[in-house]
This record gives C-alpha cells, sequence and structure tokens, in this order.
C-alpha cells in the first residue's frame, strides 16, 4: 500500500505555488522597451505579450516545475528559462533582455543590396477571392500559409493585402486585435523554415476596416524559387480584458478555401502543426487566410 501511495505520487505533476511573474522585457544593446515580446510555457496553450511599454504581467500558477519558460519576438534570440530558476523571483520584478540578431540580418540587407528587379509586378493570391468568409483566430496563435511560386525563380515582395470582415455592426461581443506579420522561407520537409525578415510588423487594423495593404517594397524581402510563408499572428491589445475563454477576434480575416494543404498553425514559439482539418464550408477543400502579394522578379545577369 505504501509503494502504490508512491507511485501515485510520482505520476501527479508538481505545481508552482499561486504566483505571477511581473517586470519589463528589455533590447540588451539599447536597452530600449520592447512591445508585444511573446512571454509562454514552452508545448502548452498559456501565454502573455508584453505591452506597448515592454512591461509584462505573467500568472504562472498553472506551471508545473518541469516548465520552460520561453521569451521570443521576430528580429531577438529566443530566451529559454527553466520554471524552477524563477520560483523565487515572484517578489521583485524580473526584467529579461533580448539579444538582437544583428547578424543575420546585415546578412539580408547586403544580400538583397547588390540585386536587381524587373519592373512588371506579379500578383498571387493563396486562394479563390469568390470563396472568402470571416474566420476568428485567439489570441496567440499564428497562422503561416503557403504562397507557392509558379515560375520558380527568385524575386522579391513588393506589396502584401489582407481583407477583413467588417465588425463595426455585428451585434454580438468581440475583441480588437492587432496581428504581427511575419515571412518565413520553406524548409526541407516543407514546413515553415527561417525568417526572411527580421522587421517586427505589428497592423492594428479597425473593426470597420475592410482591406489593408502593406508596402514592402523597400524591405528587401526575399521571395524563393519555391515561395514564401506568410505568417500572421493574432496579438492582444493591452486595453482587451478577456471575460471568457469563448471569444470572437476583430476583425476577423477573411478566410478561402484550396485544393491542397497550405496552411501551418502554431501556439506562440511552439513547433508548427500542419493544417489537416477539412473546412466547415466545404467538405473537400482546406481553409486558409485569403492573401494577395506583389512581387517582382529578379533580372537575369546578361553575359
Amino acid at each position: 500500500m505504501k509503494i502504490f501511495s508512491i507511485l501515485i505520487l510520482l505520476l501527479i505533476p508538481i505545481l508552482v505555488p499561486s504566483q505571477t511573474l511581473k517586470g519589463v522585457v528589455l533590447d540588451s544593446i539599447t536597452n530600449k522597451t520592447l512591445p508585444y515580446a511573446s512571454l509562454a510555457l514552452k508545448d502548452k496553450n498559456s501565454g502573455v505579450y508584453s505591452n506597448e511599454d515592454g512591461t509584462y504581467s505573467f500568472n504562472i500558477s498553472k506551471a508545473s516545475a518541469k516548465d520552460t519558460l520561453v521569451i521570443s519576438l521576430i528580429g531577438y534570440h529566443n530566451k529559454k528559462i527553466a520554471v524552477t530558476h524563477i520560483l523565487d523571483r515572484t517578489e521583485e520584478d524580473l526584467n529579461f533582455q533580448m539579444l538582437p540578431k544583428f547578424e543575420t540580418l546585415d546578412e539580408v540587407l547586403i544580400h538583397n543590396t547588390s540585386k536587381t528587379y524587373r519592373n512588371n509586378k506579379i500578383k498571387l493570391s493563396s486562394g479563390n477571392r469568390k470563396l472568402i468568409f470571416p474566420f476568428s483566430v485567439p489570441f496567440g496563435y499564428e497562422t503561416a500559409t503557403l504562397i507557392e511560386n509558379p515560375k520558380h525563380k527568385n524575386g522579391k515582395l513588393v506589396k502584401l493585402h489582407l481583407k477583413f470582415k467588417d465588425s463595426s455592426k455585428d451585434i454580438y461581443d468581440t475583441y480588437q486585435t492587432y496581428y504581427r506579420i511575419a515571412f518565413y522561407n520553406i524548409d526541407s520537409l516543407g514546413f515553415p523554415g527561417d525568417l526572411l525578415h527580421f522587421e517586427n510588423i505589428i497592423i492594428k487594423p479597425e473593426i470597420h476596416e475592410k482591406n489593408y495593404i502593406i508596402d514592402l517594397e523597400d524591405k528587401g524581402i526575399p521571395f524563393t524559387k519555391k515561395g514564401i510563408f506568410i505568417g500572421i499572428e493574432t496579438v492582444k491589445p493591452d486595453s482587451v480584458k478577456l471575460k471568457s475563454s469563448m471569444y470572437v477576434t476583430t476583425p476577423s480575416i477573411l478566410h478561402t478555401h484550396t485544393k491542397h494543404r497550405l496552411k501551418y498553425a502554431r501556439f506562440r514559439s511552439n513547433d508548427w502543426i500542419k493544417h489537416s482539418r477539412k473546412s466547415v464550408h466545404k467538405d473537400k477543400l482546406y481553409a486558409v487566410p485569403f492573401i494577395k502579394i506583389e512581387m517582382v522578379y529578379e533580372k537575369e545577369k546578361t553575359k
């Protein structure tokens, strides 16, 4: 009986006492505060964003002593800290310094300045604009949608166009959201790979907004021979206070349908998961964000 009791205790996860981490996320070089950095428990659907002033407050009472805290932000190296190392720090402010990815950013900029591009712009999209519908994505989740390259030649992005549902006349409760935009290479397994651009791009569409166009002409974002993944992360603004775990974010990005599985998803900095469920509207198709881009191809070098 005693041995059985010990086994039961071993199977029960050691929970962290009720406590909240708080502090500021900072750039380790400039010491500037970093807004909208993600703080999350690795492999769990639990996390928060730093506020506009870089401050954060994260209740980790449901964490296990074996968990890992991950702080991440585009353009910075991830910081990973074992929860056991910060248990005795909850009575004081716990600030995190993030190291910028200067070397990688410089390489991308230098690489792109040496290339010349054609004048004619090519328009591509993730699906059919006639089959669009609104879809609410919870805070903290990111979707990456593949835009394939039909000519299999290198180029660069010029413009990104997103479409939203006008929510100004909705009669049910909604929560305004911001979106973080990211651009990823395609890895050897077809998943979103390395970042192609290291600027932290946060857009703040109004609830009545239907179209949002981002000018990328001077960003130097490469469009690879295989194509590119466009990442869209749903970011919770400081002012939003959720009343329930069930909610609708607004303005919702309009989705469309495709025959192939072009979408991957993840919660904050967790691993990507390939979207395999068919659409609830079209049982033979897959739902993906409706994304339109403009790009230009590189000029061929003359001998």
